[in-house]
Order: structure tokens, then sequence, then C-alpha cells
């Protein structure tokens, strides 16, 4: 073990990618890389991901971030590689994976009701609309969004929309939740409660997630591990195991020092990149 430059934490240089959890890998990438033409956007990305485990992944512009998430919700196709969802190869979207997006503005639909923007991942499967405005109530209420359910979308504030944007993609009662920078366009007293909001929820679901962001307290607050990507091309660079004890605090989590000597590592290690 070699210590960086100025870092409290040492680690090893052949960066250990495997889920250090007690639970069984729900996805694993071995060897994912994907290049457009002569472009190589990601290089031989290998990651063990655990059920139930809550992974985030911070790099600098332009490292692949969105687009790793994109091969994980079977949007895109590796050029080689392996990935695999409860052991079977990622091939194409499913249900039991759901991406919440940035744009949360786009993503939902200004003619629905915010009920029935729930409800539009019910759709197709056989329900009565009694049966999808109730779940969708229920969704609703454990984002304390019951009371504007029957408002427009373009009555409510961007946190709210948001949070109908979770919603909906945890009525498709998905075993990997996929959030791609849901709130950096949020401001900063919505996010917090946003970050508290999507952890509670990921323990009461036991949901696997993984979180894209570029803000390293984000990543630091919210997971269980980072893994921090180097760019050009897009390849692991660094994965810090995140021994911070839940329920987390904005105030009091922040302000330990095992908190700032994360944020140092992972701040040196983007750096370099």
């Amino acid at each position: 073990m070699a210590a960086d430059a100025g870092s409290a934490l040492a680690y090893d240089a052949d960066v250990d990618t495997s889920a250090d959890l007690n639970a069984p890998h729900i996805l694993s990438l071995d060897g994912v890389t994907l290049s457009y033409g002569a472009n190589l956007v990601l290089d031989r990305i290998t990651l063990g991901i655990a059920s139930g485990e809550f992974l985030c992944i911070v790099g600098p512009s332009g490292c692949g971030k969105t687009t790793l998430l994109r091969l994980l919700a079977g949007h895109v196709t590796a050029s080689s590689g392996t990935m695999l969802f409860k052991n079977a190869p990622i091939t194409k979207p499913s249900r039991d994976r759901a991406i919440v997006f940035q744009d949360y503005s786009r993503s939902l639909l200004p003619w629905r009701k915010v009920w029935a923007n729930v409800a539009l991942a019910l759709e197709g499967q056989g329900l009565s609309k009694r049966d999808r405005r109730e779940r969708s109530q229920a969704l609703l209420a454990q984002m304390n969004l019951a009371h504007v359910a029957d408002l427009y979308p373009g009555a409510l504030s961007g946190g709210m929309q948001q949070r109908v944007q979770i919603a909906r993609c945890l009525a498709q009662e998905p075993s990997l939740l996929l959030m791609d920078e849901p709130f950096g366009a949020l401001d900063a007293i919505t996010r917090q409660s946003l970050q508290d909001e999507v952890s509670r929820l990921a323990a009461e679901k036991d949901l696997t997630v993984v979180f894209i962001t570029h803000d390293l307290e984000e990543a630091i607050y919210l997971g269980d591990r980072v893994v921090s990507l180097a760019a050009r091309p897009g390849r692991v660079g660094d994965v810090v195991k995140i021994n911070l004890p839940r329920p987390r605090n904005q105030l009091t989590t922040r302000e330990e020092p095992l908190f700032l000597q994360y944020r140092h590592r992972l701040f040196k290690q983007l750096e370099r990149h």
C-alpha cells in the first residue's frame, strides 16, 4: 500500500473493483469497452455491484459516465466485454432497470396530471384505471406528493417534478435504479432533501442504485462505494469504499474527518486526470 501525496488514506495502485459487501452481485461488468469508430469512449470497465448497494460514479466531463449508464440500461451495446444483470446478459432495456434523468421537465408529459404521469409506468399491465390511480397515489404519498396528484407538472417546482419522475420509476418495481445526475439542476436545499429521500427509499425497498454525479460530496454522502472514472478514454481510476454509518446526516456526516479524507482522495484522483 502506498499513500498518495498529502492524502490521509492509502490505497492500492491496482484498483479492486469488486463489491466488498455481504451480498451477491446483481450487476457485473467484465472488460466492457465501447468505441464509436476510432473513438474509444470506455476502456475495459470491470466492476462488480452487490445487490442493495448504492454505487456512485464521479469523473470529469467527457469521461463516459452517462454512456456507462446507458450501457447498464440496455440503450447502448458494448463493443466488447461482458455485462450481466442477475446473471443474464444485458441486451436491451428492461422494466427491472429504471433510469432517472437529470432533465425532469422533459421527462414528464405536461398534458397528463401528476398521478397519470406516474401511472404511465403501469400501463400495459392489465390494471384498471382505478388500480393504476391507487398505486400511483400510494407512490406519491411515499414521495410526500399526495397533495399534488391532480395537478399538472407545470404547476410544480423542479424538486417536485423530479420526485414525480422518481415515483414513476418506482412504479416499475425495479431491482436496479439508474440515476443520471438527477439533482444537478436543483437548488442546494432541495438537492439535499432529495438526497435523503432517495437514500431512505433505496434502503426501504432494498434497491440497488447506480448514481452519476459531478459532486464529490454528494457521491460520498450517498454512496456505499464511489467509483472515479478517468477520461480519454473512460476507465476506472479509483474505487473508494465509504465507511460512514447510516443513516447519514447532512450536517454531522459532512463534518466527519473521514468524510473529508474521502473527498481529498477523490479530488486528488480527479486532479491527475
